[in-house]
């Protein structure tokens, strides 16, 4: 996938998140898992790009798969499409590692920015 595909994606799919509300039996619930999900994006990707960096395959994708599970859960569409993109960008070279850091670093801002709005 492309990052104009994945560009195509919404930063938030809100439906998820409500339904994320009601699989938890409330709406706050999903909002804070979804706060504490935004909260940990930067320590996230940083342990995708020491992965990266590092040569560390095995790393990266227990990473990358975290990153992805917990952004479908939340509804981060565009992260969890980046993710997996990434996951195939295994055996590439840095500068493909380092776009998709930026792409994860880009699309983790935008859903930072939406969800700090909803919950606020």
């Amino acid at each position: 996938m492309t990052t104009i595909d994945i560009a195509r994606h919404p930063v938030l799919d809100r439906q998820t998140l409500d339904n994320l509300g009601v699989e938890l039996s409330s709406r706050d619930g999903a909002l804070q898992f979804a706060g504490t999900f935004s909260d940990m994006l930067p320590r996230r990707v940083d342990a995708v790009e020491a992965a990266f960096a590092a040569g560390n395959g095995d790393a990266a994708v227990v990473a990358l798969l975290s990153l992805k599970v917990s952004a479908a859960m939340v509804g981060a569409r565009r992260l969890e499409e980046m993710s997996s993109t990434a996951l195939g960008l295994l055996g590439d070279t840095a500068a493909a590692h380092a776009g998709a850091i930026a792409h994860l670093r880009s699309y983790g801002a935008e859903f930072e920015s939406v969800i700090g709005g909803i919950i606020r």
